[in-house]
Order: C-alpha cells, then sequence, then structure tokens
C-alpha cells in the first residue's frame, strides 16, 4: 500500500476540499454558465492546428520510463503520426529515436506497443544495423556507399528526458527539450510530494478509439459525472460532486472528495492522506492524465490520431512489483476494475457517443455549468496555446 501522506504537502488543498463539503465557497460557484462550440471536437482544420503547435512542440509523457526494464529493451509505437522507437541502452539509458531507416525510410520495428529484446536495430529492407543509442552499426556491401559518413548516419534522436519516472519527449529532433521543472511548474513539486518517480510499471493496455482527445481529457477534470456514470463501479466510494482544483500554469491540480474525507475532520493532519482521503488527478498538458487510487497510480497518455480517433494509453504503477501470487491476484484485480470496468467500459464510450452527437448537429453548444469550471480552465490554456 502506497500511503502518499498529506504531511505537510497536501494540508491546505484537504483543508479546502473539507470546508467545501460544508459549503461551497470555491469561486467555482460564483462563475457564469459557459458553453463550448462543438466544431472544436471535430473541425479538421483545429485538429491539425492542435497537432502543429501542441503536439509536435511541446514535451509530451511517453509513459513510465520502466516498461523497458532491462538494457537492451525496446518498444516501437506510432505517435501523433510520428513512429517512434523507445530503447534502453546497454548501459540503461533510455533513448526516443525515429523508427525511420536512414537508407531508404523503412521501419526497423514494424510491432507495436510492446516490449521485446534485441541486439541491434536491422532494416528489414536492405539490412542496415543500428544500435540501440541510434548510432549506425554496419550497412551490406558498404562499397556502394564511398561517401557515406557513419558517423552522421544514425537514426534521428527526439529531445528527451526522464523525469519522476516518466520519459518525455518533443516529436521534433530538431526542437530543444526546455527545463521540465520550469515547463511542469507546480506540478513538479506535486509529482515529487506524491512520490510517482518511487512507483513501478505494472501493466499496460492500449486502444484507438473513437473520439476527439479533448473529450477524453474533459472526462478527468470534472467530479459532476462520477456518481452517475460511475453508479455500479467505483461511484459509491466518493462524495457527489465535492472537489477543489487548482491551475498550475497550463496544467491544472484537482482533488476529489471520497466518502472517507469527512474523517479527516477527527484526524490530526499528519493522517491526512491521498490514499484513502481524496483522489488527486493532475492533468499536465498537453496529452497526460496523472490519477492517484488508494493504492495504485493510472497514467493516461493521449494521442491524437484523427478528429474524432485518439490512441488511449493507460499504464499502471504500483509501489512496488507483485513478490507473491496473493500480490499478483491483488494487482491483476485492481486493473481489470480500472481498465477494463470503469475506462474501457465507462469512460471510453461516453466520449465516444458524444463524439457521434457532436457530428449530428444536434447542439449548437455545449454547456459548461459550475461543477465544470476546470473544462473552461482547460481550453483556456488550449486557446493561449494555440494563438
Amino acid at each position: 500500500m502506497t500511503t502518499m501522506a498529506a504531511e505537510p504537502y497536501w494540508q491546505n488543498i484537504f483543508q479546502r476540499l473539507l470546508g467545501e463539503m460544508d459549503r461551497r465557497t470555491s469561486p467555482d460557484w460564483k462563475a457564469d454558465e459557459a458553453s463550448l462550440d462543438p466544431a472544436i471536437y471535430i473541425d479538421r482544420n483545429r485538429f491539425d492546428q492542435e497537432q502543429a503547435r501542441l503536439f509536435r512542440r511541446l514535451p509530451l509523457c511517453l509513459g513510465p520510463a520502466d516498461q523497458l526494464c532491462e538494457p537492451g529493451s525496446v518498444m516501437a509505437r506510432e505517435i501523433c503520426g510520428v513512429p517512434l522507437l523507445v530503447t534502453r541502452t546497454r548501459e540503461g539509458n533510455v533513448k526516443v529515436l525515429l523508427n525511420v531507416c536512414r537508407h531508404r525510410g523503412a521501419r526497423l520495428i514494424v510491432e507495436e506497443g510492446e516490449p521485446c529484446r534485441r541486439q541491434s536495430l536491422v532494416c528489414p529492407y536492405h539490412g542496415w544495423a543500428y544500435r540501440l543509442d541510434g548510432s549506425l552499426a554496419g550497412v551490406p556491401r558498404a562499397e556502394a556507399f564511398p561517401t557515406l559518413d557513419k558517423h552522421l548516419t544514425g537514426l534521428r534522436e527526439l529531445p528527451s528526458v526522464v523525469r519522476h519516472g516518466m520519459i518525455w519527449a518533443i516529436l521534433d529532433p530538431a526542437a530543444s527539450l526546455p527545463d521540465m521543472a520550469s515547463f511542469l511548474e507546480g506540478v513538479d513539486g506535486d509529482l515529487d510530494a506524491a512520490g510517482l518517480g518511487s512507483h513501478r510499471f505494472y501493466r499496460q493496455s492500449t486502444s484507438r478509439r473513437a473520439t476527439n482527445w479533448k473529450l477524453i481529457v474533459e472526462a478527468f477534470l470534472e467530479i459532476y459525472h462520477v456518481t452517475r456514470l460511475h453508479a455500479g463501479t467505483i461511484g459509491p466510494f466518493f462524495t457527489d460532486s465535492v472537489s477543489v482544483s487548482d491551475t498550475l500554469g497550463p496544467h491544472i491540480r484537482f482533488l476529489a472528495a471520497r466518502e472517507r474525507t469527512r474523517e479527516i475532520r477527527d484526524l490530526p493532519p499528519e493522517r491526512w492522506t491521498l490514499s484513502e482521503h481524496g483522489t488527486l488527478v493532475h492533468y499536465v498538458f498537453p496529452n497526460t492524465i496523472i490519477i492517484y487510487h488508494p493504492d495504485y497510480v493510472s497514467h493516461l497518455g493521449l494521442f491524437p490520431i484523427a478528429p474524432g480517433e485518439t490512441l488511449f494509453v493507460h499504464s499502471m504503477l504500483t509501489p512496488q512489483l507483485p513478490g507473491d501470487e496473493k500480490a499478483e491476484a491483488h494487482w491483476a484485480r485492481s486493473f481489470d476494475l480500472i481498465d477494463r470496468g470503469v475506462f474501457n467500459s465507462e469512460d471510453l464510450p461516453i466520449c465516444e457517443q458524444i463524439q457521434r452527437g457532436l457530428a449530428s448537429g444536434a447542439n449548437d453548444r455545449l454547456i459548461v455549468g459550475r461543477l465544470e469550471q476546470n473544462l473552461k480552465r482547460f481550453h483556456a490554456s488550449l486557446d493561449r496555446a494555440l494563438n
């Protein structure tokens, strides 16, 4: 079990959450109703603009570094139309490379999503071979390329870094990675306080869903739906529609009240924990959701494919790897409940239904109420980044 102790880092936000349970005093309750234009979820020009200005320019979280647990591990994945190889070199370093041979452009690994072990990366077309750091190792019949400089013809590397146990990269080999502590702003301290980097990769699922990526983000930024959409799964563990939020630059911190939140009235602050007394969610701009469940963490990576299609990648992180059959059975049940029972049976299907509804033209605007003010914050950050 993870403790993620609230004292002293989380005390202020817990005090605000407790006050919100007694009386709605947050600024959200003074906000006017707002609306969103359905076109932002279905318009191709808007999608292309998001791809160019957000997903090709900003650091994206590609998931936990220890899904590549051993040197020699390699994983291929296409992210926002860009074919990637994520590798762990023999020295233990994580590299993010373009999965494109420098000879004629073929992919070195075609099968996506599952880590594999490789001594080297060999192009299936003409057999050019690369080391796991991307450097060119060998060319069959090298005499046919008398001017080839091997030192300048390695795989293109993307700027990347591991921070808080997660891989962050920019999908442009010519870009420079910003200082990640500055990019993450206040979220950086939160991730450290929550112990994200000490968690271990347990299991992952990927699926292509017929919905715009922004609808998935929105589903994890408001509490209004939880006791309703999730009535048969996690809903009973939550207090209806009580939460507090903070903007941290373009990112959002969101703490939802659970049924046990009331207990903190009778507990000293040092015993308030994220494990028992609230569910914390971080939205990291533009494509990442991190959810702190009572004894594990979900990392959600959202990678747009088209206006109405998104690659959804859910990684489950646990405090430690299972050490016996009992622990394995516990984490397997937990993964199945949240991944199959909640995300893939409730959250994502409703987003797909909304996408079809928006395309029908039934609504010329989408209403945003006082319990959904994080949607306004999210779209304000998008607008600033796109304009």
